[in-house]
């Protein structure tokens, strides 16, 4: 039985490296809630995405994990010094290059999904 909340939901997956498909690291649900793999029902988020800031669990206020500004990726609060990974169109890449191997990779191309699955590579 499909619940209702479900159909309603937009689901966007987010994969390690260049992977596009196969089983996700994380699944991103109304650009809001993370959880890990493609588990979804009855379970707690790993991380809550509020605006540009990617928070730990349920909370959406105090301390972040990461803030985003721009394309660029920092640990926390900080925003200023040596960036924790590039977000570039549909993957990420570590520290401030503009070229290498992915970290991350959101098919879709979805900023919150890369956002989350980056965070979740480098730290999760």
């Amino acid at each position: 039985m499909i619940l209702l909340k479900e159909l309603l939901s937009d689901y966007d997956r987010g994969y390690k490296g260049w992977a596009r498909a196969g089983s996700p690291m994380i699944t991103v649900v109304d650009n809001f809630r993370v959880f890990a793999g493609s588990a979804t029902r009855s379970a707690t988020p790993l991380y809550t995405i509020k605006g540009n800031k990617l928070f730990k669990g349920l909370a959406t206020a105090g301390a972040p994990l990461a803030t985003l500004v721009g394309d660029l990726m920092f640990p926390g609060w900080h925003v200023n010094g040596a960036p924790m990974a590039r977000l570039k169109r549909d993957i990420s890449i570590k520290g401030a290059a503009t070229m290498g191997p992915a970290i991350a990779t959101a098919p879709s191309g979805n900023v919150a999904t890369l956002f989350a699955a980056t965070y979740h590579a480098l730290r999760g």
